[in-house]
Formats: C-alpha cells, sequence, structure tokens
C-alpha cells in the first residue's frame, strides 16, 4: 500500500509540470509569446529530465518507506479536491454516537496516509431518527445536493437500512454499514436487492460459521435448536445456521423448538420435547428477553448444569441475566446460565501489537476511540469502515479525477487490510470477520474461542478453557452383548465332562461283569440305557452354554433344537429305566399268584419306547408348530452418567413354547410321580440286586427340588445369563451325578465285596424276607392281650398262612427245576439239593413231609 501510494503522489507532480507544460504551449498557439523551435525541443528535453529524475525518487522513496516503519511513503499535503461522504447516524438517547469514532478515522486517513492525496473527505451527517421516513428524506436530501456524495456509511437500524439500499441501486451508491446485522442482507436474493449495499460488520454467516466450528471441535453429533419464530433476524439465520450444520458438517438436529410471544406458554412444552428426545447440546437464536424466559423453564426442567451446554446469541450485555423473572430468581437464573456460551462479532482484534492501516498499533488506536466513547460497541467497526471507503475511493478515482461508482464496488469487494477489527475482507458483499465465543464463569463473560472468518480459522483459547470438560451430545446408548462368562462355561464344561467319564466308566464296568449274579438281576440293559440318559444330559449342558461368539446365528437356532432335545430325551432315557426296573419288580412281589411269567426286558424296553415316543411328538410338533428362531432380546436399561447400557441377550424365540413345555413338564411331572409310587410300593423288597426303589426314589426327590429350583432361578435370573447358567448347569450335573452314583455305586461296592457272585443265600433270605413282609402288610394290627390262648391261636393262624405259602412256591420251584431237565441243564441239575428230586409224586412226598414238619430247619433249606 505504501507502494502505491508514493507512486500516486510522485505521479500527481508528474501530472502537474505535463499540464503547467500544456498551457504554455496553448499560451503560444492562441498568440501569446511565440518560441521557436530549438526552444521547444529545449522544453521536450527539460520534461524528459523531470520525468525521469521524479521515477528515480519514486524508487528511492519506495525502498526507503519500505525499510522504516514509522516514515509515511509520501509527503502529506493539506487541502485537496473535495469528496463528499453521507453519514447516516441516530442522534437520540439510547442509541451510540457515531461521529467520534468517524472523525477519529478521518484523521487518521488524511494525516497518516496518502491513499487520497489531492483529495479530502468531506462528510455530510444526516440524522435518521431509526425511522423509514426520516431515512428516505435524508436519502433523497443527499441525492438532491451537488456535487452528490460518492458514498453512505452508515445506517444502524434496518427499517432505515433497507429502504434505502434497495433506492441506492438506481444510482449505483455504495452504503457500507457498521451495525447492520440483520440476515435479510445475506439471503439467496440480496445480491439481486441490495447490489450496493456492504456492511463491515460481520454478519450471521459468520456467527453460524462459529457455532458450526465450535460443535464440530468438540465432536458433537446431535444437537437441539430454538428459534424464535416471530422474529426473522433470529429465525432467517436459524434456518441457514441448521442446514449448514446438518449438509456441511454432518450435525443431526433432533428437533427444533419453536417459541414466540404470543405462545409464550408453549415454552416448557417446546423444551419437554428436547429433553424427551435426550438432547444435551442446545443452539438457541432468541431476543434476550425470551433468552432469558427458555433458560428460566430449562431451569425447572433441570435442563442445566455439565451435562447441558447452552449456545446462545451474544448481545455484549449482561443486563437480560440480572433482570428479576417471573418464575426465577436470581440465584436460579444464575445457576441456570452456569457455563452457557455466548456468540458475538469481536468489538477488536486480540492482538493488539498488530500494525494496522494507517502504520499505527492496534491498541493505541483502540484507546484513543475508547476514550471518546467507551460504551460504544460499534466504534471499531466504524474506524474500519471509514477506512474502507477511503482505499476503495482511492482505487476508484481516475488520474482525470473522474469518480467510477462500478469501481468502488470492486474494489470493496477486492478489499484485504489489517484493521482495528482484524481482516477487513468481503465476500458477497458481507465482511469476513472475527467472531468470539465467550463463557459465563462467575458471573461474567470469559472468552473461550475465536473465529476468524477471513481466514477461515477456528482456534479455542487454552488460558481460558481450563477447568471445563465438554459433556455428551447425548446419553450413550450401549449394546452390551451379555455373553456366559468364558471361564464360567470352562468349569461347568469340565464337570459335564467329567460326569461323562464317570458314566463310561459305569458303562464299562456294567458291561464287563454283566452275567455276575448281582448286575444281572438287576437288568443291565436297562442300567445301560440310564447311563446313555446321563451322558446326554450332561452334553446338555455343554450345548447350554455355547452361543454367536462360537456358533452362527443359524447354527445357534440348530443348538436350539439339540439342546432342547438332549436334555428332554436324556431325562426320559434315564428316569424311564429306572421307572421300568422299579415297575418289574413290583409286578413281581405284589401280585404273587402260581401262573405268573417272567418279565422280560423286551416289555421294559417297550414301556420306554412309549415314554420316548410321547416325547418326540411333542417335540416334533412343536418344531413344525412353532420352531425356534434366533433374537436378541433387550433387558432393562441400565443407566449410569451419560451412559445408557442397554443388555442384550440371545434367546431361542418360540411363539408358543410355553405351551409345549407345559406339556412336556407335565409328562415328566407324571412319570415322577409313578416312580416314586413304585419305589413306595417296593420299599420292603430286601433283595439287592433287585431292590432300587431307595435310590430311585432319592433320585426322584432330588430331581424334583432340583427342577423346582432351576425353573424358578430360570424365571428370576433370565436377565443375568452368567447366574442363570451356572445355576441350571450345577442343578443338572448335581441331579444328574446323584442318579449314577445311587444306582450304580451299590453294584461297584457288591462287586468290590464279591467278584465271583457265587452267594445265593443271601438272595433267598432276602426274597424270604420282602415275601413275608408283603404278606404280612395287609394284615391288620390286633389288639394286645396277654391271654396264652390268644397268643397260641395268633400263633397257628400265622404258621397256616406261612405253610400255604410255602407250598405255592415249592410246586413253582419242582416245575421250573424239571424244565430244566427238560432242556438238558446239566450243571445246575447236579447240586445237592437238585439230584435228591425224583418224579412228582416223591416231590408231593417231599412237600407233605415239609407241611407235616414247618420247623424243620433243614428241610427248609433244601427247598430253597
Amino acid at each position: 500500500s505504501r507502494l502505491a501510494c508514493s507512486f500516486r503522489s510522485d505521479s500527481a507532480h508528474f501530472l502537474i509540470v505535463w499540464r503547467a507544460l500544456g498551457r504554455r504551449s496553448k499560451g503560444a498557439a492562441d498568440g501569446g509569446p511565440t518560441e521557436t523551435k530549438s526552444d521547444i525541443d529545449e522544453l521536450d528535453q527539460r520534461s524528459m529530465i523531470i520525468h525521469w529524475l521524479i521515477s528515480l525518487l519514486f524508487a528511492v522513496g519506495a525502498v526507503e518507506n519500505y525499510d522504516g516503519d514509522e516514515e509515511l511513503s509520501c509527503k502529506r499535503r493539506h487541502g485537496g479536491i473535495p469528496l463528499p461522504l453521507g453519514v447516516f447516524t441516530v442522534q437520540k438517547e439510547g442509541f451510540p454516537d457515531a461521529l467520534p469514532a468517524i472523525r477519529t478515522a478521518l484523521s487518521h486517513v488524511h494525516t497518516r496516509s496518502c491513499i487520497l492525496q489531492g483529495y479530502r473527505l468531506e462528510m455530510i451527517v444526516k440524522d435518521t431518527h431509526c425511522k423509514t421516513s426520516q431515512g428516505m428524506k435524508a436519502l433523497f436530501d443527499l441525492i438532491a445536493s451537488r456535487p452528490r456524495p460518492v458514498a453512505i456509511l452508515g445506517g444502524q437500524c434496518t427499517e432505515v437500512n433497507e429502504p434505502i439500499a434497495m433506492a441506492l441501486k438506481y444510482w449505483q451508491i455504495v452504503q457500507l454499514s457498521y451495525a447492520e446485522t440483520h440476515a435479510k442482507f445475506a439471503s439467496s436474493d440480496s445480491h439481486e436487492l441490495f447490489p450496493t449495499f456492504f456492511r463491515v460488520v460481520p454478519g450471521n454467516r459468520n456467527t453460524n460459521m462459529a457455532k458450526c466450528k465450535f460443535v464440530n471441535h468438540f465432536g458433537w453429533k446431535r444437537v437441539g435448536t430454538v428459534k424464535q419464530n416471530d422474529q426473522p433476524r433470529y429465525a432467517l439465520p436459524h434456518e441457514a445456521l441448521t442446514t449448514r450444520l446438518e449438509h456441511g458438517f454432518g450435525v443431526k438436529i433432533v428437533h427444533t423448538a419453536g417459541v414466540n410471544w404470543e405462545q409464550i406458554e408453549t415454552v416448557g412444552a417446546e423444551l419437554d420435547e428436547l429433553k424427551e428426545r435426550d438432547v444435551r447440546i442446545i443452539l438457541v437464536d432468541v431476543d434476550e428477553e425470551m433468552a432469558a424466559t427458555v433458560i428460566c423453564a430449562g431451569y425447572h426442567r433441570g435442563m442445566y448444569g455439565d451435562n447441558y451446554v447452552w449456545i446462545l446469541p451474544g448481545y455484549h450485555s449482561d443486563k437480560w441475566l440480572n433482570k428479576t423473572h417471573d418464575n426465577c430468581t436470581a440465584e436460579e437464573m444464575k445457576e441456570a446460565a452456569r457455563n452457557h456460551f455466548s456468540v458475538e462479532f469481536a468489538l477488536t482484534r486480540r492482538d493488539v501489537d498488530t500494525k494496522i492501516v494507517g502504520n499505527t498499533r492496534a491498541g493505541d488506536v483502540w484507546e484513543e476511540i475508547s476514550k471518546l466513547d467507551p460504551n460504544n460497541t460499534w466504534r471499531g467497526y466504524l474506524y474500519d469502515g471509514l477506512w474502507t471507503l477511503a482505499i476503495a475511493l482511492s482505487h476508484s478515482m481516475g488520474d482525470n479525477a473522474e469518480f467510477s461508482h462500478h469501481k468502488m464496488i470492486e474494489a470493496i469487494d477486492n478489499s484485504s487490510f489489517q484493521g482495528l477489527t482484524g481482516k477487513v475482507k468481503f465476500a458477497n458483499n458481507e465482511r469476513l470477520g472475527l467472531v468470539d465465543i465467550k463463557q459465563w464463569s462467575e458471573g461474567q463473560y470469559i472468552p473461550f474461542a475465536m473465529y476468524d472468518g477471513a481466514e477461515d480459522e477456528f482456534k479455542i483459547i487454552e488460558s481460558t478453557s481450563k477447568g471445563w470438560s465438554p459433556p455428551l451430545d447425548s446419553t450413550i446408548t450401549e449394546r452390551r452383548r451379555e455373553h456366559i462368562s468364558s471361564l464360567l462355561f470352562l468349569a461347568m464344561s469340565l464337570l459335564a465332562l467329567i460326569g461323562i467319564f464317570l458314566a463310561l466308566i459305569f458303562l464299562l464296568i456294567n458291561f464287563r461283569y454283566r452275567n455276575h449274579r448281582f448286575i444281572k438281576m438287576s437288568s443291565p440293559n436297562l442300567n445301560n440305557i440310564i447311563i446313555a440318559g446321563s451322558i446326554c444330559t450332561f452334553a446338555s449342558v455343554i450345548m447350554l452354554g455355547l452361543d454367536t461368539r462360537i456358533v452362527s446365528p443359524d447354527g445357534f437356532v440348530w443348538l436350539c433344537y439339540m439342546k432342547t432335545w438332549t436334555l428332554c430325551l436324556g431325562f426320559t432315557l434315564s428316569f424311564g429305566a429306572m421307572f421300568s426296573k422299579t415297575w418289574r419288580v413290583h409286578s413281581i412281589f405284589t401280585n404273587i399268584r402260581m401262573d405268573r411269567k417272567a418279565i422280560k426286558d423286551s416289555k421294559l424296553f417297550l414301556i420306554l419306547g412309549v415314554l420316548l415316543f410321547i416325547d418326540l411328538c411333542v417335540l416334533v410338533t412343536w418344531a413344525f408348530i412353532s420352531p425356534f428362531s434366533y433374537t436378541v432380546t433387550e433387558l432393562p436399561h441400565i443407566p449410569e452418567d451419560n451412559i445408557v447400557i442397554i443388555p442384550e441377550v440371545e434367546k431361542c424365540y418360540s411363539s408358543h413354547s410355553g405351551v409345549f413345555q407345559a406339556v412336556l413338564y407335565a409328562v415328566k411331572g407324571v412319570l415322577m410321580i409313578l416312580g416314586c409310587f413304585l419305589a413306595w410300593e417296593t420299599r420292603h423288597v430286601n433283595v439287592p440286586a433287585l431292590n432300587d426303589s431307595k435310590y430311585i426314589g432319592t433320585s426322584v426327590y432330588c430331581c424334583v427340588v432340583m427342577s423346582v429350583l432351576g425353573l424358578s432361578t430360570s424365571v428370576i435370573l433370565q436377565e443375568r445369563v452368567n447366574e442363570m447358567f451356572s445355576l441350571a448347569s450345577f442343578f443338572v450335573i448335581f441331579s444328574t451325578t446323584l442318579t449314577l452314583c445311587l444306582v450304580f455305586v451299590p453294584k461297584v461296592i457288591e462287586l468290590a465285596r464279591n467278584p465271583v457272585g457265587n452267594e445265593p443265600r443271601a438272595y433267598r433270605r432276602g426274597l424270604m424276607k420282602s415275601v413275608v413282609a408283603k404278606t404280612s402288610q395287609p394284615m391288620s394290627p390286633q389288639p394286645r392281650s396277654d391271654s396264652s390262648g390268644d397268643l397260641m391261636n395268633k400263633a397257628e393262624s400265622e404258621n397256616k398262612l406261612r405253610r400255604r405259602y410255602l407250598h405255592q412256591k415249592s410246586t413253582q420251584l419242582w416245575d421250573l427245576v424239571e424244565k430244566l431237565r427238560a432242556r438238558g441243564d446239566t450243571q445246575f441239575l447236579q447240586q445237592e439239593w437238585c439230584l435228591s428230586s425224583a418224579s412228582p409224586s416223591s416231590q408231593e412226598r417231599e412237600t407233605s413231609l415239609l407241611l407235616r414238619q414247618p420247623s424243620s430247619s433243614n428241610n427248609r433249606r433244601t427247598i430253597l
């Protein structure tokens, strides 16, 4: 700028000399003193010399001026050609006086620079009274004056600026406002409506971008907004803000709350909607009084504190916070407004040591104009506005002092210099300036961040931002898939494998000693089925702990079928086999008939097959009518500060699973009840190889208890997968292991005690005790009598009963012996008691002998 100023000054001197020479030549032509050809040549030589001298001086002066910061590049000149400049102000109470700052700027333009060398600005001040009529009258007065103003600086009121700006485009006169911030001058059609209107104060384009940068800096992606519908000054820029946030920064506008004074009672309902949608970051575009109402309503809804951020327009004042509100006290307003942010255009640049236009330190200029009117918010923009017009005029003045409005507009658009309020730069007739973001803390606004629209830079002021941490833009919803603990799964799987290994050991023993008298009489085939059912139940525990970490969702559905079928069929195999064994013992010892035939294993397998068929019918019907599907169920949310944890549980879903489960429980319940009944009926059987009633009863009781506890805990603890899995696995493993041990451990003990299995006396003794106990069971107890006659009658009656029973059994025994002899079983018939057997007549004689001598122990031993 100094080089351009020096060039313009020296060129002006050259033009003066050149014009003087021209006038001299013209005088000669008009009849003045004549000059010879030699004189003319000498004059031309002199002019050439003067031209080169001026050029040399320009170069030397430019270099010297470039090196010296305190010296101007041109010689100051007072006076010059006057350039009229219209100034619109408002001279009434409540409006700041713009003239002191304008006069200071005008003085600096004339005395500290040479951009208008040869010219001087003359102000034509007009008071618009902030009224449209007065403003239009002032405009017409300026247009009618001669010479017409080259530009207009002002005004301050929108209702005055709008009609003036629309009218000035017909005269192509530039209007530069220092205080206009309305969004209508930056709309899509503003360039057509107000082509010659500029404003040096940053508009909503800058503040909106500052808000977007501020939101983006902290990574907030969900915001809510509040706009005042009945105020276009706030509603128009709000629409531009939301559009830029969504399309330029990817920020979701969750909800926009519209408020106005006609429906002021709806403010609370709008804030309720924001709170219901979990909005934490709230951008507000309302006037000062409405801002107080919104903040108060937010206080009563708990929308304040460290979890909320309110971003309000900057009003360059905090009086609205100190006003008494109808619904909030001063303390409540102070608490509700704590840590809120204010976004407003900057009054001055923060780097006060920067040399600005006029080669003056920014801090010194600010102090100078602040002394004149410290309460004038626009003083910095008044200063920069006048400099903008002065520089633009210097570029729009032609060499012949001809002024061009088109060059004036172009010069303002291309302006770029360091001013008191930052770098002065324009885009689409709008200033790209500085925006301050301040935070309300401890009763005052503290600078927090800054946005430079000219450089598109956003910066956080580190020294003032400490002590505050940005909250989350919403309550974080964390979906947490609840899986069974790996350690717990491994532990239970290890116990299940140990159970399977134990069952295989029992299976090996049962197969190895299947011909042992004790094992053979306990139905080894059914024992194998009991072991197979136990292995299935143990395997169901392992499948119960598998999830989608190991298998795919489709595989998880098949796993649902496998663990349901395995557990159900395993239970039926185990307890169905025990039920069949107990039924055979019950049939032998409770229904004693002479023609009783032996109950073979095939009949027991038939009973077990019926039970399995019932289970298969239910399971297959379940699979066809209501098949399983993979589903993820949400459990009740768990709030933790700003995080809400949503536990999710993987489940096998079936629409009618409850019905089929009830049917299966009913079938199993009937089976267990029948098992308990048969065990009770055979409790007097004293043959260890045949009587498992005590162990079966214990197993059934244990299974009932475990089942009830397992069902209840699975319902209660369905939200806690680890606890539910551990308890369900424990119940299954415990009841299955106990059943195996009760059934097979006594057999293992008997094998250890009698490996050969050649003690038939214990079997015969137990058989006799069992029969006697069963036959004596239905006899009703007789009243006690001390007479010897009654005792004798009782003994004779019992003796007859015993003889009759012994006769029946002896007959059956000899029938069996004859069958063995007919089959040629010589090994069995070679026993001592069989060698003495003869024809049926001899059998009858021996039987008659036994009936006549019932007390003979030798004969009784021989028969048995």
